[in-house]
């Protein structure tokens, strides 16, 4: 999220993805907030709310200016007081202003975890741009990793004990000479 141009990061701390406790018993994580910037952070503030099931202990907490490429965190207690899934908010505010927030899952007793589904990305395949070049029979401009022309059906595959008495020109599928170095009709050098 950025704040006047400033980027900023909350998070819990270490990229936790949720906090875990048990019932009716004190549970403390911190919240971090991080300045990714080259410019300096000015005193902001995180404030906590969520459902009456979770009791908020310490629900705001001032973070002092924060520097540039710097992280501050600050300590924060909750005691749930019934088992279940839930979500508490964080805020992160300036002065005068909302600048992000940040949902907090709250796991409170046996749980069941939802598995979240595998879904397998698609591999970004780079194709090669494909050679063209002219058929050897008809002279018609065809994909070079081509087995057959397409448009004449002629096997272009190279038979090596077949036994040429010519060659054709890569270009513009001219028959020429073996001993040819430059083609009569297009001029491409063999």
């Amino acid at each position: 999220m950025t704040y006047s141009s400033i980027p900023i990061k909350l998070s819990l701390k270490n990229d936790a993805v949720a906090v875990y406790t048990s019932l009716n018993r004190r549970t403390e994580f911190y919240l971090v907030v991080q300045n990714f910037e080259s410019r300096y952070l000015p005193q902001v503030r995180v404030m906590l709310t969520g459902p009456p099931e979770i009791k908020i202990r310490i629900k705001s907490e001032w973070y002092g200016g924060i520097a540039s490429g710097a992280k501050k965190s600050r300590l924060f207690k909750i005691r749930p007081q019934a088992e279940g899934l839930f979500t508490l908010t964080a805020f992160l505010q300036s002065k005068k202003n909302q600048i992000l927030s940040l949902p907090i899952e709250v796991r409170v007793g046996n749980v069941p975890i939802q598995p979240t589904p595998f879904v397998q990305q698609p591999e970004h395949v780079i194709k090669k741009p494909i050679e063209q070049i002219n058929c050897g029979y008809c002279g018609e401009n065809i994909e070079g990793d081509a087995k057959f022309c397409p448009i004449c059906g002629s096997s272009l595959l190279k038979n090596e004990t077949e036994k040429k008495d010519h060659k054709n020109c890569p270009n513009c599928g001219q028959d020429l000479p073996l001993d040819a170095k430059f083609c009569a009709k297009c001029g491409e050098k063999l």
